[in-house]
């Protein structure tokens, strides 16, 4: 689902916040046309009030994006960085796979041509 449309659905003190794969920074500098609202994400844990949950744990979270990677390497790196996450912790359940397959597909579809393979 978009960022927008999660955001909708998202209630405050619910402890989930919509996660951009790839980052909404690194997609403003690469795909034009994208606003934040239509990023895909995905719902994960943010604690509230304060710090903790998996949201910090993410690696674009509070970072700057890294514009050496294609599209489809960042996608690749944040999808295995949130599977990460949740096998560390004993939750990648089919849930979670589902949802990042969902969400890899909805990139795709979403931004035709963006991440399809580089060939040289």
């Amino acid at each position: 689902m978009s960022y927008g449309e999660l955001l909708k659905i998202g209630r405050r003190g619910d402890n989930l916040t919509p996660h951009h794969i790839p980052s909404n920074a690194f997609m403003q500098a690469k795909v034009p046309g994208y606003t934040k609202d239509k990023g895909i994400a995905i719902m994960i844990e943010h604690l509230s009030p304060g710090m903790g949950g998996r949201h910090p744990k993410t690696l674009s979270y509070g970072q700057s994006p890294d514009l050496s990677l294609s599209p489809r390497q960042a996608l690749a790196r944040e999808v295995w960085d949130v599977r990460s996450i949740y096998r560390s912790q004993g939750l990648y359940i089919l849930g979670i796979r589902r949802s990042l397959r969902e969400l890899i597909q909805a990139n795709k579809s979403t931004w035709s041509g963006i991440f399809d393979k580089v060939r040289v």
